[in-house]
């Protein structure tokens, strides 16, 4: 793509001063430069950020970490998890979380537990996460906040978050109910397990 722009420009243009047009060929230089723009402008940046990132995917490994910073806030007001059910969060396929933080506004009862599960690992095979209580800024009886890391231990793989209502009873989210999901590094799955 750059040489044929090159050899346009050496054809149309003055090789000593671009910006002078020779007599006689104002028309030709004028519909030249407007092809050599719209081959540039359509094509040219779309080729070299594709084929940039197609090369940099196909050189991907297992054994590569990429440092990532990937936040999702999930406002949860009055959204139902009916009983027994879940609410899928968070999916990184292809891609394995290596560290991230979870942390998550959730109803909860009198002794600052809630009767929601968050949820990790890779689909179907999701875990509870061991959420760690925030006093300060929890209310028993009404909202407490969790938070937990998501360390890869190693042969663990992580790829999907998700909120869980283990209880017979369907759960409505009060005001300001939340979980906020920040990713900070990743490693392409292997290909066997979901990756590319």
């Amino acid at each position: 793509m750059v040489k044929v722009i090159i050899a346009f420009s050496h054809r149309i243009c003055n090789p000593y001063n671009p910006l002078i047009v020779e007599d006689g060929e104002m028309n030709e230089k004028i519909l030249s430069l407007g092809i050599v723009l719209a081959v540039v402008l359509l094509t040219g940046p779309l080729n070299l950020v594709g084929s940039t990132a197609n090369v940099a995917n196909a050189q991907a490994t297992a054994t590569q970490k990429n440092v990532v910073r990937d936040s999702a806030a999930i406002l949860l007001e009055g959204k139902i998890i009916p009983t027994k059910d879940y609410i899928h969060l968070y999916d990184s396929t292809p891609y394995s979380i290596l560290n991230g933080h979870i942390a998550a506004k959730l109803p909860c009862d009198a002794n600052s537990v809630s009767p929601l599960k968050i949820l990790i690992g890779q689909a179907p095979n999701l875990k509870p996460a061991n959420l760690e209580l925030v006093k300060p800024l929890s209310t028993p009886g009404k909202l407490c906040i969790y938070h937990v890391d998501i360390p890869s231990k190693a042969g663990e793989i992580i790829t999907d978050i998700a909120i869980q209502n283990p209880t017979t009873n369907e759960i409505k989210f009060p005001s300001t109910s939340t979980v906020v999901i920040g990713i900070n590094e990743i490693r392409p799955l292997p290909a066997s397990q979901g990756g590319m």
